[in-house]
C-alpha cells in the first residue's frame, strides 16, 4: 500500500543502456521532472520549471529546508518503508535530487515536489507528483579489449610491459585478480607482475599499464636471483585477460582475451637514432612523413614524445600513427607539406619493449662499461622537404 499523499503521475521511462552508466533520452515530453546524470555519471532526478522567482527564493533556503522540497520513494511500498536517501540541491537553478545509492532498475519510483513550501507561493499549491523508472536494454557492442601492446607475437626475454586499451571506462581495482600469465603449458606463472596499490590508469580509464616485476628482469637484484626471471629464452607464454573483469557501469567484457608471444633474446642496447630511416613526403601534399625503426618501440611513448617541427622550431600539427609492429610511426600534418627544412625531435624518454631509452640500457651490467650516455633531454633529427 503506497503511504499516504502519495499517488502516481505520468511516467518518465528512462531507458538505461547496459555498459553506459547513463540514462538517455526520449522522455515524456508533459513530465516535469527529468533524468540527469551528474559529472560521475550518476542518475539524478531533477525538476527543470521552477520559475525565475522560485529560483531566486530556493536559492535562499538552507540545505536542511531544501531537503523538505523534493522527495523521493518507491512506489508501492509500504507506509513503514522510509523515503529514498539522498540530497537535494539547486544546480544550475534546477531542484537536483541525488540519491545516496543508484537507482535499482526495474523498479518504479514516485517522485514529489512540495511546491507550497517554497517562500512566496501559495500555501495551497498543490504538489507535482511524477513516478519515474528504469528499464535495461543490452548493448550491442560492450566494452571491449581493442588492442594488446606490444603487438608482435616474438618479444624480448627482458619484456618490461604491456598496454591493454579498452573501447569504454573500465572500473578500478580487479586489474591483477584478470590478468594471468600462463606458460606452454597452461601453467599460471607465479607473481610475474609488480602490483601497484594505485593501479596505472590513464585519464579516461581506457588504457592500463600493466608492468613486470622490474626486480625480476634487472640483474643482480634479489629477487631474479631467488626467484629467477618472469620470462625465460625461447619458451612460448600465453597473457589471458578474463571476461569477468567489470567496466565503469559494473558490466563484464564481452570476451575473454588471449595474446600468446615467443621470448627471444634479451634487448640490452640503447636505442640509436643514427638507424632510423625517415622517408619524407612530397611538397604540397598531406602525405605522411614516415619514420622507420630497427625494432619495435613502446606504443603509448611513441604517440607522446615524438614530434615535427619546422625550421623556426615551431610545431607541425598532425595526426600520428603507430603501425608496423610498432616499428613505423607515421604523421600525417594537418595543412600540406611545405618545401623547406625540418626536423624529428624525440625525447630521450622514448623506449623500446625493454626500457632501453636513447643512449641508455635499461639493465646495465655493474661489470661491463658505459661506453656513452646522451645527456640532453632531446635528440634532433634534421630533414628535408623537396629540392
Amino acid at each position: 500500500m503506497r503511504g499516504a499523499g502519495w499517488r502516481l503521475g505520468g511516467l518518465i521511462l528512462a531507458t538505461l543502456l547496459v555498459g553506459s552508466g547513463c540514462p538517455v533520452t526520449p522522455f515524456d515530453q508533459s513530465s516535469q521532472f527529468s533524468i540527469v546524470a551528474d559529472a560521475d555519471k550518476k542518475m539524478c532526478l531533477e525538476f527543470q520549471r521552477l520559475t525565475d522567482r522560485e529560483r531566486a527564493a530556493v536559492a535562499s533556503m538552507n540545505s536542511d529546508q531544501l531537503q523538505q522540497l523534493l522527495a523521493v520513494r518507491v512506489a508501492d511500498a509500504d507506509n513503514d518503508v522510509p523515503n529514498t536517501a539522498g540530497t537535494v540541491t539547486l544546480v544550475d537553478g534546477n531542484l537536483r535530487f541525488e540519491p545516496r545509492y543508484p537507482f535499482s532498475e526495474g523498479l518504479t519510483y514516485d517522485a514529489v515536489l512540495r511546491r507550497s513550501r517554497i517562500p512566496g507561493n501559495d500555501a495551497n499549491m498543490p504538489d507535482v507528483l511524477e513516478g519515474f523508472g528504469f528499464e535495461s536494454v543490452p548493448l550491442e557492442s560492450p566494452t571491449k579489449v581493442t588492442h594488446v601492446y606490444p603487438s608482435a607475437d616474438e618479444l624480448p626475454v627482458n619484456l618490461l610491459k604491456f598496454y591493454l586499451h579498452f573501447s569504454a571506462p573500465m572500473s578500478r581495482g580487479e586489474a591483477y585478480q584478470r590478468i594471468h600469465l600462463l606458460d606452454a603449458d597452461g601453467k599460471e606463472v607465479a607473481d610475474p607482475f609488480l602490483e601497484l596499490g594505485e593501479e596505472l590508469w590513464d585519464p579516461g580509464l581506457q588504457r592500463f599499464t600493466l608492468l613486470f616485476d622490474p626486480g625480476r628482469i634487472k640483474r643482480g637484484l634479489k629477487p631474479r636471483e631467488e626467484v629467477g626471471p618472469v620470462l625465460e629464452e625461447g619458451n612460448r607464454y600465453t597473457l589471458v585477460v578474463d571476461r569477468e573483469w567489470t567496466d565503469a557501469a559494473g558490466y563484464p567484457l564481452a570476451a575473454q582475451v588471449r595474446k600468446s608471444f615467443v621470448a627471444l633474446v634479451p634487448d640490452e642496447a640503447p636505442l640509436d637514432v643514427n638507424a632510423w630511416k625517415i622517408e619524407p613526403p612530397q611538397p604540397g601534399t598531406r602525405e605522411p612523413l614516415v619514420v622507420r625503426f630497427p625494432e619495435p618501440l613502446d606504443h603509448s611513448l611513441l604517440e607522446r614524445v615524438v614530434r615535427v617541427v619546422d625550421a623556426d622550431d615551431a610545431r607541425i600539427p598532425g595526426e600520428v600513427a603507430i603501425t608496423d609492429g610498432e616499428t613505423c610511426w607515421r604523421f600525417r600534418p594537418e595543412r600540406a607539406w611545405q618545401a623547406g627544412e625540418y626536423h624529428l625531435v624525440a625525447d630521450t624518454t622514448l623506449e623500446d619493449l625493454a626500457g632501453n631509452s636513447i643512449g641508455r640500457a635499461f639493465d646495465v651490467d655493474v661489470f661491463e662499461p658505459v661506453q656513452k650516455q646522451i645527456k640532453t633531454d632531446l635528440v634532433v633529427v634534421p630533414f628535408a622537404i623537396g629540392p
